[in-house]
């Protein structure tokens, strides 16, 4: 039997932190074809992850790994490989792109220093480029203020792929823009991790978001994973109370359209985001569950025992009473 080879991206065991304080605690993941989720409220250490994952940050402890080799040990040609290989995609196209570059440089800038290539082949490469995430190859002339936002994430995303990477890190790449312009670049990045067989990791606190775009997902609060597995199963029958709680705090049509009526998640007229928000900035414990402040269902062992992340119903969940969330302990 063939071994399958590695992931282009992973972490394992990885423990981040500022100043020697983690943030981020034991996370392991890997990024392959397929799309992989990174789920939470602001405050709960994705963009941390994420930085790691680009070689931006050395964890504490634990590795991160570029098609199977620890990146700390890589020399310089195989960090270059990696450089190439692993590309982001940031939020913000206007923060992403050099407002005094025109976007056929921002995108020249990263074949030239990935790629040897002649004048007229660059030029005929950007023109593909910029074709191939939906934008006339004209707009190679333009500045990024002169471009909608859409089209600013566009060309991000072209030179993202300019040098032919095997992974992208997406970090929240639609949430600076509307709900049309959000849908065009769904369909652009579903295409394109179809038709370059692409493996990306999506962080994102949009749950819709991540429920069409990634087969797998990992929820992570206060800088732990505490669900994950196939999106789907996560998103429908959740087993760990604050993936239910992140569910409930999506507003429906039937909340939005009584606006006296309280919900699940909060006070009247729809779901309360402050405290979702809330529930990710709390601290995390040195012992217990670092969700038990906020969990309905917190007992005792909550306070004694740190939940292992565990096999569960075709996922793994770290939450003592997982089983009875899964029977509908929690109101749906």
């Amino acid at each position: 039997m063939t071994t399958p080879p590695p992931a282009p991206l992973a972490a394992e065991d990885v423990t981040l932190g500022y100043g020697g304080r983690a943030v981020v605690h034991g996370v392991t993941l890997a990024v392959d074809e397929g799309g992989v989720g990174l789920i939470g409220e602001s405050g709960s250490g994705k963009t941390t992850l994420a930085r790691a994952l680009l070689g931006l940050l050395r964890p504490l402890s634990g590795r991160v790994l570029y098609e199977g080799r620890d990146l700390a040990g890589l020399g310089r040609r195989e960090l270059a490989g990696f450089r190439g290989a692993v590309q982001p995609v940031f939020q913000d196209g206007s923060e992403a792109l050099d407002p005094r570059m025109r976007v056929g440089s921002s995108i020249a800038e990263a074949l030239t220093a990935h790629h040897r290539m002649g004048a007229a082949e660059r030029k005929a490469r950007i023109a593909e480029l910029l074709t191939d995430v939906g934008l006339d190859p004209e707009h190679a002339g333009r500045r990024p203020h002169q471009l909608s936002g859409g089209q600013r994430q566009r060309a991000v995303i072209a030179r993202a792929l300019a040098v032919r990477p095997r992974a992208l890190v997406l970090d929240e790449p639609t949430s600076a823009l509307d709900v049309t312009v959000q849908a065009r670049i769904l369909d652009l990045l579903s295409r394109l991790r179809e038709e370059h067989g692409l493996g990306y990791l999506l962080i994102t606190h949009n749950l819709a978001v991540v429920d069409r775009l990634c087969r797998t997902s990992h929820v992570l609060f206060a800088g732990r994973v505490v669900e994950s597995g196939p999106t789907r199963d996560l998103l429908t029958r959740p087993a760990h109370p604050y993936t239910h709680a992140l569910r409930a705090a999506v507003p429906t049509l039937a909340r939005a359209s009584d606006p006296g009526e309280p919900d699940e998640a909060g006070g009247p007229g729809g779901p309360d985001l402050g405290r979702a928000v809330r529930l990710a900035e709390a601290p995390a414990a040195d012992a217990g569950c670092a969700f038990r402040h906020r969990c309905p269902l917190a007992i005792p062992r909550c306070s004694q025992e740190t939940p292992i992340l565990d096999k569960m119903d075709g996922r793994r969940v770290a939450c003592h009473r997982a089983e009875e969330v899964l029977a509908g302990a929690l109101r749906q």
